[in-house]
Formats: structure tokens, C-alpha cells, sequence
């Protein structure tokens, strides 16, 4: 996959933009409080009591979003085989196991809450208090551990401040009354974390809303919420900032006040580096609003940019860019991110967060532009994750967001397609490949780009001839970008609805790439594949013109879909010289045998030997474990074999009713070594089948091969086929 550059895509250093000289500094008394005497300079206004007596702990609960429990309900372990029948039973037993050597600690952990319900609930967040990483387990949990542990979490550990704040995003002020026995409970550690947590729903909803869920723990509770919430409620959450004070101002570009008339003092420039480092898109320090009203936005922009820039995005600088930096950051946020990586997830993950709360216009690009980058897949899968929040924030879908996202790069501008060289200009065209080409004044194609003579105007033609190499350059990054895209919508057999479609075609870019592939349309008599002609209709195989119904559904047609019109097809695109943007009618078209379709089992590869290198692109080699009911001699041991998860939404409608897994699974002989399996071996395939289980114990059933989308099942023929040889 190609890391697509968007056109703005360059590291940008803050504006080295200077305010007016001569500006007087600011006097104290013209500016907010936070920047003459913040909170955490001034006394307690009030004391709140230290134990309250008495307070009763709320029974836990299990909160889960629409399918969450029956998803952990379908998860299973990472074992060879074990009893259906018995397994589970003596898996969640009167106790919660926190280790379990066919369970991954976090699945393992979620599958028996789901099943053991909220009497597992306290046990659960023991086991997981030090691993914020496992923070999926938490969240449905909602109880005084829970949301103790979740405020630890976001205000004391910088790997848990995600996860805690995902719970607190889940709750909300549900969490108040089971903050409130930590909060005035004995221990003076925990009372200071629960309070923290008290003021971070109070930024997030309003005191008096948090003052009102205190209630139901009587006047004394009541009254020491108020108290907590009372002493300066933009006082940090936890420990006072000292980020202000330890950094060279002198480095940073200077802030005017709100009217440019003046610029501020040193000493409330490291006030304003300290209010800035509490903000955040997830805890929004109340102190931020004065500061934006009381300084210019523009300098403070670049105040905020220059101080990220400055201190290398830690993570007190990365979140303030959402609220100050402008679209700018938005870009230097995207750059880090490809910079950082993998290598600290969690500074990369608020760096994340911090681009997805930008408005969606600009967060959204740099997002599916990430999620689709030459990044570690655990960051792809965040940005994804992000990418789709915000879509869903817009009301769209994301594959839809990205079509309407797609840059036109001036091709739809007749002004930004020519070429002023002063008395002379040139007319930028493109070719179904969308290549560039120049046309002189009478429509002639010209062989190379003109270069400026003697009457032209020498530094006009000179930006003319940037202007045609960065377009140049851009339009190749992006017909690669979007050409990936359409190959994937075609394997993942993505849906078109008629708007959809409809702006796809009117697009400059998809649209050119659109006219070089074979699509799938509803018509008056069913499923028809067409091409799109050059005057813009759609033609079917037989170049006749075909219609499509008022709300027709598209999709990109795959071999497998055009049965003996793939050779037909094939001669209507060397006819007319169409070059296809990627390998779309080459693709085998591979299908299912009548009694593959039926059983599930791929019966063409028994007895085929292949490589373990060539089935290791077709298949995983995953480590599983024997568990004690196995009937193996090797109970309790561990093994490797070849399995694929397969996607639920390649299920048809009738089979995701019943079925909660799919894979791919095969066994092979002999069995390599698993420490350092040789990619040469060759290896004899016993069975490959398709499953709605891992399980491989003997009765175990199969998964009809007619249930997954024939697309899918295709590429995993064609697979198989490269690696046996077989390709029938």
C-alpha cells in the first residue's frame, strides 16, 4: 500500500512571523486571572473533610455497547481443540482467572466477565489494575473499582490515561456516586486521585451536574463534592504544572494581547505555557477560555505550534494543538505521527486523538490518509479507529467520506490548467492514465514541456513550470493512493449507493480511474457488468448501451463475478487500448466446487505439496495450545498451526445470523519446526477447510464454503493455487 503525500504534506516550522515592533508589554491588571495569579499559585479557598463515614460502595454492573458482550461471548481460545460441551463450565467456574495458557490475558478476561456476569466484575479489575494495556476489560465494568482504577489510570500513568479516559467517557457522570467512597474514603492516596477525577467530570459536564449525582450519599457527601469543586475549579487535576517554568521563553514567538496592542510579560508567557499544557481534546482545562479570549488568535497559534515543535510533541505539548494551533498543526500532528510510529504507542495514540478533534474536514484526510500509511499495524488500526469516529461524527460512512475527500488537484479549474509564460500560454490535459500533457495554443499535444524564449516573461514562466512539476508529482501519488483504494474496495466487495456512485463519476481523479475498470450495476433484469464510455454512458459487454434503475447499487467486478464474459471483456479493453489502474481482469476466477460449496472442505489441495513460505502468504502459523480435556498425549503442551481468521462481513446475511467466527484453517505433514520454520520446507497439505470455530476436535463443524463472499473465496483459491501449483 502506498504512503500517499498529500500536496500540503510538508513539515512545517511554526511562522517565523513577527508581531509590530514597538509593542508595549501588557500590564497584569488588563490580563485574566491564570496569567497574573493561576490557582495552583493561590491558597485553598476551602477544606474539604477527609473521611466521610459510613458511605455505602454501589453494587457493580456490566454497561456494554449494542453486540459488545455477545462478541466476547464468541471469542475462544488459542487452543488446538477442547469439549464444547464441557469447557466452558469448568472455565467459568466461582473464580476468574487471570492467566489461562490458551487465552490471551485481555480475551481471556472478557470472555469470562461476559459469561460470569457482574459477580466477576471486582475480580476482574484487580486483575487488571497494572495493565492498562487490557483496558477493554474495564470499560463495561461500572463500580467503585472500576472507577477508582480508571482515575488512577488517566491522572497518574501516562500509558493508563487513555484507557482510564475511555471509561470515563463511557460513564460519565455515572462515575460520580462511585468516585464519591474513594474520594472521602480512609486512604489519603486514593482521596486524592477520586477528587481529581470529581474536577475532570466537572470540566466535562459542570459542577452543578456533578454536585447533583452526589446526592444519593446524603447532605455530608453532597457537601464535600462541593467543597472539592469550590477550591478554584481550574486547579489542575492532580499535580501543579511546572512546565511554565523550566523552559526558555526566548525560543518561542512572542503573544499579543486580544486587541495587538500588546505583547505579553515573561511572567505570564510561562502561565500560559502551563494553562496550555492542561489542555487536552478529553480534558478541557476551564482556565483555556480566558486565555483564548484575552490573546490574539493568530500569534497564539503560532506560539502553540512553535512550543509543540520546540519540546518534540511530548505529550503536555501535543493535545493543546486541537484548541490553538490551527489547521497548520493538523499537518505537523500527521508528520509526527509517521516519525514516531510504533516506537511509544501511547504518545502516538494522543497524538491521534488530538488530530481526530480537529473539525472533520481537516482531521479526517490526515486520518484515512494514516490508516492506509506504511505504519505498524497497531498504528494503522488507531487511525482507523479514529477515522471512523469522525466519519461517523460527520454522519458518513468512511469509505464514502474518503470518495468525497479525494482531492481534485485544480483539474476541475480551467484556470489552474494553464501554463502563463506571459504572451505565450499553455493548456494542461490529461490522458486516460491521468499523465500529464501540454497543448499549445491550437490544441497541439507537444513531446516535452516548452521552455521560456526570449520574449517570454522569464519569472511568470518559471512558476508556471513549478507549478506543472508539483501537479506532476502529486497527481502520480494520488492515482496510485486512490487505485489502491479502488483494488481493495473491489476485494472487500464495497457497495456504491446511487449518490455515492454519482459523485465518483464526476470526480476529475476517480473518475479517470473509474473508465478503466469493469463495474457491476443493478438493472431492470438483474446484476449487469458495464463499462463507463467515453461519452460518459455505460456500455455492457456487447459495447450496447445499458441502463441502470433509479437507485442501482454498484460495485467493481471481480473475475469470479463475470463468469465466461471475463475473456469477452478482456477483448472490448484491448480493442480500445484501455489500461486498467490494477490487475483486475487478469484476477483468477476461481470458484467452488458443488461439493466444496456444500462441505466447506477445499478437497483440490489434499495430498498437494507446497512450501511453508508460499502457504505462510495465504495462511498464519499461530501458536496454540492443548488444554486439559484434549485427548492428546501433548494436553497442556503447545504447537503451531496454519489459521486464518476470515472477516464476518465476508459472511452472507443468513450465516452472520448463526455464525460468530470464520477462519481458514489447515494442517500439513510433517510439521515444521516451529521455532524457526523453514520457508523452503516442503510440506504435504492434509485438509484445508473453512470453520466458524478454531476448534479442531474430532465432530467439530464445518463452515459451508457457499456462505463467504465468493470474492474472498476466489483470493483464497488463487492463493492456494500459487502455492500447490493447482490452479483449477
Amino acid at each position: 500500500m502506498t504512503d500517499h503525500l498529500a500536496p500540503q504534506d510538508k513539515r512545517l516550522e511554526a511562522t517565523d512571523e513577527s508581531p509590530p515592533s514597538g509593542l508595549p508589554v501588557a500590564a497584569l491588571a488588563d490580563l485574566p486571572k491564570v496569567l497574573v495569579a493561576p490557582p495552583w499559585a493561590e491558597p485553598r479557598r476551602s477544606r474539604p473533610p477527609g473521611e466521610i463515614p459510613g458511605l455505602q460502595v454501589p453494587a457493580p454492573q456490566l454497561v456494554g455497547r449494542p453486540g459488545e458482550f455477545e462478541r466476547a461471548m464468541a471469542l475462544e481460545p488459542d487452543a488446538v481443540e477442547w469439549d464444547p460441551e464441557t469447557y466452558w463450565d469448568d472455565s467459568v467456574g466461582e473464580r476468574i482467572y487471570s492467566y489461562r495458557p490458551e487465552w490471551k490475558f485481555e480475551e481471556g478476561l472478557l470472555s469470562q466477565l461476559a459469561r460470569g456476569g457482574p459477580r466477576f466484575a471486582d475480580r476482574a479489575v484487580r486483575h487488571i489494575k497494572k495493565s492498562p494495556w487490557a483496558g477493554r476489560v474495564l470499560l463495561a465494568i461500572r463500580s467503585t473499582p472500576a472507577a477508582a482504577t480508571a482515575a488512577h489510570w488517566c491522572l497518574r500513568l501516562d500509558a493508563g490515561r487513555g484507557p482510564g479516559l475511555d471509561w470515563f467517557d463511557r460513564h460519565g457522570l455515572h462515575a460520580v456516586p462511585l468516585l464519591i467512597p474513594e474520594a472521602f474514603g480512609p486512604k489519603a492516596y486514593q482521596r486524592t486521585t477520586a477528587r481529581g477525577a470529581l474536577r475532570l467530570l466537572a470540566w466535562r459536564y459542570g459542577p452543578k451536574a456533578v454536585i447533583r449525582r452526589a446526592e444519593t450519599h446524603g447532605p455530608e457527601a453532597v457537601a464535600g463534592v462541593t467543597a472539592v469543586l469550590a477550591d478554584h475549579l481550574d486547579r489542575p487535576l492532580l499535580s501543579n504544572p511546572t512546565a511554565g517554568s523550566i523552559h526558555a521563553q526566548d525560543l518561542l514567538p512572542r503573544v499579543l494581547t486580544a486587541d495587538r496592542a500588546a505583547v505579553l510579560p515573561p511572567s505570564a508567557v510561562s502561565h500560559l505555557i502551563a494553562v496550555l499544557s492542561q489542555w487536552s481534546p478529553r480534558t478541557p482545562y476551564p482556565a483555556a477560555d480566558a486565555v483564548a479570549e484575552a490573546c490574539d488568535a493568530a500569534s497564539l497559534a503560532r506560539f502553540s505550534l512553535a512550543m509543540a515543535q520546540r519540546y518534540r510533541f511530548t505529550p503536555w505539548t501535543v493535545g493543546q494543538l486541537a484548541r490553538f494551533g490551527g489547521p497548520e498543526a493538523a499537518v505537523l500532528i500527521e508528520a509526527q505521527v509517521k516519525k514516531s510510529g510504533a516506537r511509544n504507542l501511547a504518545q502516538t495514540g494522543l497524538a491521534l486523538e488530538t488530530l481526530a478533534a480537529f473539525p472533520a474536514e481537516t482531521a479526517f484526510p490526515a486520518l484515512y490518509r494514516l490508516s492506509r500509511g506504511r505504519l505498524h499495524d497497531s498504528v494503522r488500526e488507531l487511525a482507523a479507529a479514529h477515522a471512523a469516529a469522525v466519519a461517523d461524527r460527520s454522519g458518513s460512512e468512511v469509505e464514502p467520506l474518503a470518495d468525497r475527500g479525494t482531492p481534485t488537484l485544480g483539474l476541475d479549474d480551467p484556470g489552474r490548467l494553464t501554463l502563463d509564460f506571459g504572451p505565450r500560454a499553455f493548456h494542461i490535459r490529461t490522458d486516460d492514465r491521468l499523465n500529464l500533457r501540454v497543448a499549445d495554443a491550437d490544441g497541439k499535444i507537444r513531446s516535452r514541456l516548452p521552455r521560456p524564449g526570449v520574449r517570454d516573461d522569464a519569472e511568470t514562466a518559471a512558476a508556471s513550470l513549478v507549478r506543472f512539476r508539483a501537479l506532476a508529482k502529486d497527481l502520480a501519488a494520488e492515482r496510485e493512493f486512490q487505485s489502491d483504494r479502488l483494488k481493495d474496495a473491489m476485494l472487500t466487495s464495497r457497495i456504491w449507493r446511487p449518490e455515492e456512485f454519482a459523485h465518483l463519476l464526476a470526480h476529475p481523479v476517480l473518475a479517470a480511474l473509474a473508465r478503466g475498470l469493469i463495474w457491476i450495476g443493478e438493472t431492470a433484469t438483474g446484476p449487469q457488468a458495464f463499462r463507463l464510455a467515453e461519452d460518459g454512458s455505460f456500455a455492457d459487454v456487447n459495447d450496447k448501451p445499458l441502463e441502470l434503475v433509479e437507485d442501482a447499487r454498484v460495485r467493481l467486478a471481480h473475475p469470479v463475478l463475470l463468469d465466461a464474459d471475463v475473456a469477452l471483456w478482456t477483448e472490448v479493453f484491448a480493442d480500445y487500448e484501455i489500461l486498467q489502474p490494477f490487475d483486475q481482469l487478469v484476477r483468477p476466477a476461481l470458484a467452488l466446487t458443488p461439493e466444496e460449496a456444500h462441505t466447506g472442505v477445499l478437497e483440490r489441495f489434499s495430498g498437494a505439496t507446497a512450501t511453508f513460505g508460499a502457504l505462510s502468504e495465504v495462511l498464519e502459523w499461530k501458536s496454540l495450545h492443548w488444554t486439559g480435556d484434549s485427548d492428546s498425549q501433548w494436553a497442556g503442551g503447545r504447537t503451531y498451526l496454519f489459521d486464518r481468521e476470515l472477516p464476518l462481513e465476508a459472511l452472507n446475511d443468513a450465516s452472520r445470523e448463526v455464525v460468530q467466527n470464520a477462519h481458514l484453517l489447515a494442517e500439513i505433514d510433517p510439521s515444521p519446526d516451529y521455532r524457526e520454520p523453514d520457508p523452503e520446507g516442503r510440506h504435504r497439505i492434509l485438509w484445508v477447510w473453512f470453520s466458524p470455530t478454531k476448534n479442531r476436535r474430532r465432530g467439530a463443524p464445518t463452515l459451508r464454503g457457499d456462505a463467504l463472499d465468493p470474492v474472498l473465496v476466489a483470493e483464497i483459491l488463487a492463493g492456494l493455487g500459487r502455492a500447490t501449483g493447482i490452479h483449477h
